[in-house]
């Protein structure tokens, strides 16, 4: 339960029993505004910018469910009651690391815990596995993704402008790649 919004959250791994949950979340957001990322020393940091014209950003859904049957990667889905609100996957990489995408909360549930919980569940599957590096990727595009990183102590390691520009609705978009230690 979190304390200060009385949210009830629970948060379990996805089997073959409730794969039908798995990719169900949202595909779809409104972009208000944009982050920019600049070097600040010896590291990167970011401002937010606001956009002229928001609109409605439509992404591709993965197929998440191929990771159920893996040995090296699990999908956790969060619940409020009988509800899905939250999913995140984790993947052992190939630099021992633990690789975090599709860390998803459906609106309305944002800012009441359930992407620290579902954080804080993918890092303990990484230490389990003897992973102490946690890896993800956001694009530009997504802010509250970027400040939830940040906030929840990744840093940015990098970011690529080209990445995306093959990916059809993404040509302008930058990748941002968050690194923590654990």
């Amino acid at each position: 339960m979190d304390e200060t919004t009385q949210l009830d959250v629970r948060i379990e791994q996805a089997t073959p029993a409730t794969a039908h949950f798995v990719d169900c979340l949202r595909s779809s957001f409104v972009v208000k505004a944009r982050v920019r990322v600049s070097m600040c020393g010896d590291c990167y940091d970011f401002d937010v910018d606001s956009v002229e014209r928001p609109y409605e950003k439509r992404e591709q859904p993965c197929a998440d469910c191929v990771y159920l049957s893996k040995q090296d990667a699990a999908v956790y889905l969060a619940f409020s009651g009988a509800k899905l609100v939250g999913q995140v996957c984790v993947q052992m990489d190939r630099n021992r690391m633990a690789r975090i995408w599709g860390l998803r909360v459906e609106h309305g549930h944002q800012h009441h815990g359930v992407a620290t919980a579902l954080m804080n569940t993918a890092r303990d599957w990484a230490l389990a596995r003897d992973l102490h590096w946690l890896r993800a990727e956001t694009q530009d595009i997504h802010a509250t993704a970027c400040m939830f990183y940040r906030d929840y102590g990744f840093t940015i390691g990098g970011f690529d402008r080209l990445y995306l520009q093959a990916t059809p609705g993404s040509e302008g978009e930058t990748t941002i790649i968050w690194y923590l230690r654990i």
